[in-house]
């Protein structure tokens, strides 16, 4: 039998879907989006922008890469382009496992893929890459002796012991043949007393009394274990304001986009 959703209790996915002007969450994820942006004001194009982020990388593995399948972890719940949204229309045979354990996410991701012949959706933890790889699902969408593409949208913070998520991070990796990539988006805490440290911590807070597993930010050397033996795409592992150019950014280099860091690595 499955599992009622707890309306009384915020969801991480909800939020996602809240920051980024959705319509799958309720009154206790408003609320804890409208503390989240007292805080951070900018939060919402952070969100935004994290999603552009996500399709530039799958794309560049669509097409530089040349990756037709793509494991997406913690994927959350549908929003605006979804990873088959970016890849279908650059290669129709491509294939997209989405992979989340939150109820709502579950719900609506199984629901939108009911009809959808070239993705799927395994209902699972994203920190036991045994049983993901396991899943029907995935055995069904993946061939897992042909390179593919990795994804972890903000997801990795959930597993909040540090060597636990390099593991499976690892773990992923060591399943996938060489030509596979991944594309990482973490949130930062350089906690180094700076202004940037405190600003981060002040949310980490909030998050962490919100939801029972918390989530913990990581540090740029922490971060940097998740994509330690890829060949990075330049320019390498850096906070999301130094990914685009100039004429391309959309967040304050001195805000909000200093909290999140990006990379996207090939495995040798």
């Amino acid at each position: 039998m499955t599992e009622p959703i707890d309306l009384a209790r915020a969801s991480p996915a909800r939020l996602y879907d809240a920051l980024l002007g959705g319509k799958n969450h309720f009154e206790v994820d408003r609320k804890l989006c409208h503390q989240l942006l007292e805080l951070a004001p900018d939060l919402r194009t952070l969100c935004t922008e994290n999603r552009r982020w996500l399709a530039e990388a799958t794309s560049r593995m669509a097409t530089e890469g040349r990756i037709d399948q793509f494991l997406d972890l913690g994927a959350g719940l549908p929003t605006a382009r979804n990873t088959h949204d970016v890849v279908l229309p650059l290669n129709l045979a491509a294939k997209v496992v989405y992979v989340d354990n939150d109820l709502t996410a579950i719900s609506h991701g199984q629901a939108l893929l009911a009809d959808e012949k070239s993705s799927f959706f395994a209902d699972a933890d994203l920190a036991d890459p045994a049983a993901v790889l396991a899943h029907p699902a995935v055995k069904a969408g993946l061939d897992l002796s042909r390179p593919v593409g990795i994804l972890f949208g903000l997801s990795l913070h959930s597993v909040t012991d540090l060597d636990q998520a390099v593991g499976a991070v690892s773990d992923y990796l060591a399943a996938v043949p060489s030509g596979s990539y991944l594309a990482l988006t973490h949130p930062l805490n350089p906690r180094d007393r700076s202004r940037l440290a405190e600003f981060a911590t002040g949310i980490e807070v909030k998050l962490q009394s919100a939801f029972p597993s918390g989530g913990r930010f990581r540090t740029r050397d922490e971060i940097g274990r998740f994509v330690t033996g890829l060949d990075l795409v330049k320019p390498g592992l850096v906070d999301l304001t130094a990914w685009w150019p100039k004429d391309e950014q959309n967040l304050c280099t001195t805000g909000a986009g200093q909290l999140l860091m990006v990379a996207l690595g090939r495995k040798p």
